[in-house]
């Protein structure tokens, strides 16, 4: 009796580093009923999600019975898989002496931990309150250098988080805490981060295309880290309300000068009026525009009845206005 206790102690100890440590009940040296064989319909589980944090013989195998709750694995931590092959199964199955044995190497079962997942903007939110309690600017927003970066918790239980220590250095933004929850002893992990400044910019609601006018209700506000905004970024709505699309505009994004154009009014190759008005006289003539241009775009005209090429600045649909200079071309 006392020899099969330490071979199934040792079967389930070293198999795999996923195994149960010592100190969980495995042996059954006090359960008298593990020395007799016993046949049962058994059946692999081939996949299994848990809320506790130790696999019994009844996750592993069905048809178990009086047995289905013998603790004999550490389970995975919470959200994670493990993998235990037809070889650990096999020393199971042998030291419970159940009717089993794997068909192939092939055969195995996948164990995965059930979790309290929280988000990382819920961790940024949590920093962020630590931060201005300690100095941080309130107009900004804490960003973990970790984009991907989420928790997952145990399952069944309420976990008080906090931070537990922070420094921050208020000329750089960046921080770095220690994040606890549980017992707060052995539940903790550290982030980076930055204390980013925000700034409300207009965005686009829905994507525009290439010529599409730009309106007010075409617009949201939107908070971006002044640290990532582009120098050529537009600001303030009235750049934008009444302009054209140059190309795709995407939603949800600043959008730069380079963006947008003042709508066309006057299309390459159109007849246009060229004007030329003085503080004692108003001349008109005819032109044929070179290029294409909005309300206050200066483009170059060919004069039609002199093909003298010269410059002047849209006014409206049609309109051109020439400066003093270019008097004698237009006669």
């Amino acid at each position: 009796m006392r020899l099969f206790s330490i071979l199934l102690s040792a079967t389930l100890l070293f198999a795999t580093p996923a195994l149960a440590a010592s100190g969980l009940d495995t042996s059954g040296s006090d359960r008298p009923e593990l020395d007799r064989a016993f046949a049962e319909n058994i059946r692999l589980n081939d996949h299994v999600v848990l809320d506790e944090a130790v696999i019994r013989l009844g996750d592993v195998f069905k048809g178990t019975q009086k047995f289905t709750d013998r603790v004999i694995a550490y389970a995975p931590r919470p959200g994670g898989r493990a993998v235990f092959d037809a070889r650990w199964l096999k020393r199971v199955a042998v030291a419970f002496k159940l009717d089993w044995r794997p068909r192939s190497n092939a055969e195995r079962i996948v164990v995965e931990r059930s979790s309290q997942l929280v988000r990382k903007d819920e961790i940024e939110d949590l920093l962020y309150e630590r931060l201005v309690a300690e100095g941080g600017d309130p107009d900004s927003r804490a960003k973990l250098s970790n984009n991907s970066f989420s928790l997952h918790l145990p399952v069944g239980e309420d976990y008080l988080m906090g931070v537990d220590q922070i420094s921050y250095d208020a000329s750089t933004g960046r921080f770095s805490a220690i994040l606890a929850w549980g017992n707060g002893k052995e539940e903790r992990r550290r982030v980076t981060g930055r204390l980013e400044r925000l700034t409300e910019v207009p965005v686009l609601a829905d994507r525009k295309m290439g010529g599409d006018i730009i309106r007010k209700a075409d617009l949201v506000w939107v908070e971006v880290a002044q640290s990532r905004l582009a120098r050529n970024a537009i600001t303030d709505a009235s750049h934008l309300i009444g302009m054209a699309a140059k190309r795709s505009i995407s939603a949800g994004k600043p959008v730069s000068v380079n963006d947008v154009r003042r709508p066309k009014v006057v299309s390459k190759g159109q007849s246009v009026t060229l004007v030329l008005t003085t503080p004692i006289m108003r001349l008109t003539t005819k032109g044929k525009a070179l290029e294409e241009g909005g309300t206050g775009d200066t483009i170059r005209i060919s004069n039609s009845q002199t093909s003298t090429v010269v410059e002047g600045i849209i006014t409206g649909p049609g309109q051109v206005r020439v400066d003093m200079p270019v008097n004698l071309a237009m006669r």
